[in-house]
């Protein structure tokens, strides 16, 4: 086994690749690309909050628990103040078992509308698209792009610390999830937006987290 993750790495050095993701597995990153803190572990500083349930950091862990009370039965969305084209992403998260979240991308709603609006306006993931946070749906499990490509269970370990790894680069969206390949789509609904994190509203998730402590991004594709 040593030596196959030993031949593996010569392999991903010799066409130019960087190592990502856990399991023996690799994301194939370009080498080159610089990654830099999306989430400077620290606070909110970069993004804006939308709708009620609210994102707290701690021990450079990023959260949200749920806020029943809130608009749309507890949703929230933490959005970042930027947009972004073709990029790669990377993200350390965690969810509670049967919880379910995700990572928007490119949404392109102004934050201002979304603010302005009573529920937060379209949502991200129709507006844009999203790579799904699920270790448990049978079909858009974490690595999938919700409504546009779907993936089976069992690349996400449950209750545990998790790498997802995405590129988007033109209309084509790529996904890893501990260095496995997931999906592999194409799409035709934003070529330029806003990336953001999911806390899902409903009663089935009131009592579910979801923690990140590490999100970086390389843009160019």
């Amino acid at each position: 086994m040593r030596a196959c993750r030993f031949l593996a790495g010569v392999a991903a050095l010799a066409c130019g690749c960087q190592m990502l993701g856990g399991g023996g597995e690799a994301a194939p990153v370009p080498a080159g690309l610089r990654f830099e803190p999306l989430w400077n572990g620290k606070d909110l500083s970069g993004w804006v909050k939308v709708l009620d349930s609210d994102w707290t950091v701690a021990d450079g862990t990023l959260s949200s628990r749920q806020n029943p009370a809130g608009r749309r039965e507890g949703e929230s969305w933490l959005i970042t103040e930027k947009d972004f084209e073709d990029f790669w992403l990377r993200a350390e998260f965690r969810i509670t078992p049967g919880g379910n979240s995700g990572i928007f991308l490119r949404d392109p709603v102004p934050r201002a509308e979304r603010l302005q609006t009573a529920d937060g306006g379209k949502p991200p993931w129709d507006a844009g698209f999203e790579a799904q946070i699920n270790g448990e749906d049978p079909n858009y499990a974490t690595g999938a792009i919700w409504d546009l490509a779907k993936v089976p269970p069992g690349l996400h370990r449950i209750g545990d610390w998790n790498e997802l790894v995405i590129q988007v680069a033109g209309d084509r969206v790529r996904t890893w999830v501990n260095g496995k390949p997931a999906a592999d789509v194409r799409q035709s609904r934003s070529q330029r937006g806003a990336i953001g994190l999911q806390r899902h509203g409903g009663a089935q998730y009131r009592d579910k987290v979801i923690e990140f402590r590490r999100i970086e991004i390389a843009t160019g594709a």
